[in-house]
């Protein structure tokens, strides 16, 4: 199957349109840890593949519940819609923002 890379992606815009790769082209990207530059693909991003959804945002850093420093995060950006419904978190409701790699995305135009 084939890897796609991460590096050197263009930026993308908020509001621009991108269609979510397949979940057989996403879990081809992965390392032996199930994660892409440190990022997991997640079950309950499974249901947004194929999809095409807006850019939210463009991610540089975040915090990670639990720490007290910010981290730095290349390629990665929020989708407008695409929240954790916590189905495969016991029920959670707290609705997170889900991070969507670059390269686990398409342009649409």
């Amino acid at each position: 199957m084939k890897r796609y890379q991460s590096r050197n992606l263009k930026r993308l815009k908020p509001g621009e349109v991108v269609q979510v790769r397949s979940e057989d082209e996403i879990l081809a990207t992965l390392d032996k840890n199930n994660t892409l530059e440190g990022l997991s693909f997640l079950p309950e991003m499974r249901k947004y593949c194929g999809r095409r959804l807006k850019v939210l945002k463009e991610v540089n850093k975040l915090l990670v519940e639990g720490e007290t420093e910010m981290r730095h995060i290349r390629n990665t950006v929020i989708l407008a819609g695409a929240f954790c419904d916590g189905e495969a978190h016991g029920g959670c409701k707290r609705t997170c923002l889900i991070l969507w790699k670059k390269t686990w995305l398409k342009s649409v135009r």
